[in-house]
């Protein structure tokens, strides 16, 4: 008995422990012929009075991976629902790099986060300092683990404040939803893109987020510059959710 329970904490710990790079599985999307489609396991978004969804963390990860997500994130935070529980349980369920969605500013949630399983880490700018970003982002390379940082109109000039030391560990999202009002315009990546991508390395991708709920809006996030898309509730309110990612990523740019 003790034997076979040492052999599964084993076996979980080194699924845990594993290091994946989205940014290597954007480059391999791109390689066969895919757009990269980052995929979120969420069960509530950030409207007021929405309902939860009843879902099963690891079937939902299972139905993104067989659509061809090139990664997943989860939202932990409780207030949508979400924990860190959710967090493990995905990355123990499929073989993609999982993000783990969540207001982050401390130290102690980057290691939080390493120990859950998490490949990458979502920085929010606008609630950051310059100093405390680039501190996580190291806190994060550190221990092999990528940063997902993402500005909107109002953060984008942190941009000028970002250490690339770690760009081989960065990459940027630009947020198409509004934070103070919540609400969604897919415009935004389109004409914020240009400015950012001439101020970052060429080797940190350019995700859009938020708001893409259609084929038409996906061929316009790369047609506006985007490496990858971040979808969230249009997947997870999808009838067919394996369908839905396909979709996505089959899109003709």
């Amino acid at each position: 008995m003790v034997a076979e329970i040492l052999r599964r904490k084993r076996e979980i710990i080194e699924r845990l422990k594993e290091r994946r790079s989205i940014k290597q599985a954007i480059s391999e999307a791109r390689a066969a012929g895919k757009n990269p489609v980052i995929t979120e396991v969420k069960r509530k978004g950030l409207k007021e009075g929405e309902q939860a969804l009843n879902v099963d963390p690891v079937a939902t990860a299972k139905q993104m991976a067989a659509g061809g997500a090139c990664a997943i994130s989860v939202l932990t935070e409780a207030a949508f629902s979400g924990s860190l529980h959710d967090l493990r349980d995905v990355k123990l369920s499929v073989a993609l790099p999982v993000l783990r969605k969540d207001f982050i500013f401390d130290e102690f949630q980057v290691l939080e986060s390493y120990v859950h399983g998490a490949n990458a880490i979502l920085l929010i700018a606008r609630f950051i300092s310059a100093s405390k970003l680039n501190e996580l982002i190291r806190k994060a390379a550190s221990l092999d683990m990528e940063a997902l940082v993402e500005i909107d109109r109002v953060s984008k000039d942190m941009i000028l404040d970002m250490d690339f030391t770690t760009a081989s560990t960065t990459l940027i999202g630009i947020n198409n939803r509004d934070l103070d009002t919540l609400e969604v315009d897919v415009a935004t990546f389109v004409q914020i893109a240009p400015e950012i991508k001439l101020k970052i390395p060429a080797n940190v991708p350019l995700v859009a987020m938020s708001g893409i709920t259609s084929k038409e809006e996906a061929r316009r996030m790369f047609d506006a510059g985007a490496d990858a898309l971040l979808a969230g509730t249009s997947v997870m309110r999808a009838d067919e959710i394996e369908r839905k990612v396909m979709d996505f990523v089959s899109v003709q740019v």
